[in-house]
C-alpha cells in the first residue's frame, strides 16, 4: 500500500502569537491595522516588510534543521519574493539560512513545463542554486504541462515528507503573495494536497496542504498590499472574499507596509 502523508498536526510551540503585533514595531498608534486573522506585522516601507519575513524566516529554518535536518520552503513568486530572497542571500543579518538543508516548493505554477522561462523554479534556481548551495534535487518543479502534473506534485510533496514524525510530515513555511484565489483556497474534489485552479490555468497547492504548514506568511506590500487589504480586511466581507487559509496547529502572519494600510482607520469610521 502507498504511504500517504498524514499532516497530522502537533501544536507549533516556537512562535506566542498575539492578535495584534502593534506596539512591538512602533507602529503610530493612530494607524490600526487592518482585521484579519492571525498576527499582522506592518513595516514603514518595503525593506522593514521584508526584514520581517526575512526574520521569521531565518528562526524558522534554522529550527526546523535542528529538528528534522531539513526546510521545506513553499514560494510564492513575484518582484517582491525575488527580492526577499535575495535580501536574505546577501544581507550578513541572515546569510546562515541553512540553504544547502532548504527544499524549494511552488504555491502556484503555470501550466509550463520544467525550465520554461516563466516557471517559478527557473527563477529561484538562478538566485539560490549557486550562491546558496540548494542542489537541483532541493529545487521541486511543477510539471505544468502534464494533465498529471498536480498528482505528480502532491507524489513528490509525499515522497519527501512522510519520513518524518507523525504530526511534524508538513510544510515548514509556506510564503503566500497577495493572490486572493490561494489566500480564499482551492480545494480538490479529491481532497488532495494539490490540484488546479478552478479556471485550470495553474497548479496550486490546496487549502488542506498550506493550512496544515507550520508557519503562513502573507506578503502584500505597495499597491498590491493594498488592493489585498481591500478585499480581505474588516469582519463584514462577503462569502466570495472570505480567507480560506486558517493554519491547524501553526502560525498565521501577515506582512504588510504602511502604504497597503494607510486608510484603514478611516474605512473604519
Amino acid at each position: 500500500m502507498k504511504s500517504v502523508v498524514c499532516f497530522s498536526i502537533i501544536s507549533c510551540t516556537q512562535y506566542d502569537v498575539s492578535k495584534r503585533d502593534t506596539q512591538s514595531y512602533d507602529l503610530d498608534p493612530e494607524q490600526a491595522p487592518p482585521d484579519l486573522p492571525g498576527s499582522v506585522r506592518i513595516g514603514v516601507d518595503l525593506e522593514e516588510t521584508l526584514d520581517f519575513v526575512a526574520a521569521d524566516l531565518f528562526v524558522q529554518s534554522n529550527n526546523c534543521v535542528g529538528e528534522f535536518g531539513d526546510f521545506h520552503l513553499a514560494l510564492s513568486h513575484g518582484s517582491v519574493q525575488e527580492r526577499l530572497v535575495i535580501k536574505m542571500m546577501v544581507d550578513p543579518k541572515y546569510r546562515s539560512i541553512p540553504w544547502s538543508r532548504t527544499h524549494l516548493w511552488s504555491v502556484s505554477e503555470g501550466l509550463h513545463p520544467p525550465g520554461h522561462e516563466e516557471h517559478s523554479m527557473t527563477h529561484w534556481r538562478l538566485i539560490v542554486a549557486d550562491a546558496g548551495g540548494v542542489s537541483q534535487e532541493q529545487i521541486h518543479w511543477v510539471h505544468g504541462h502534464l494533465p498529471h502534473g498536480a498528482s505528480m506534485y502532491a507524489q513528490e510533496l509525499t515522497s519527501h515528507l512522510e519520513w518524518r514524525e507523525r504530526g511534524h510530515d508538513r510544510l515548514d513555511f509556506a510564503l503566500l503573495g497577495p493572490d486572493l484565489e490561494v489566500i480564499k483556497g482551492v480545494d480538490d474534489p479529491a481532497d488532495q494536497l494539490v490540484g488546479f485552479s478552478p479556471c485550470q490555468s495553474r497548479i496550486v497547492m490546496t487549502k488542506r496542504l498550506i493550512n496544515s504548514s507550520r508557519f503562513i506568511g502573507v506578503l502584500g506590500v505597495g499597491s498590491q498590499g493594498r488592493l489585498l487589504v481591500d478585499a480581505l480586511g474588516g469582519s463584514s466581507q462577503p462569502e466570495s472574499q472570505r480567507i480560506g487559509v486558517s493554519p491547524t496547529g501553526g502560525v498565521l502572519r501577515w506582512y504588510l507596509d504602511e502604504y497597503a494600510c494607510r486608510h484603514t482607520d478611516e474605512e473604519r469610521k
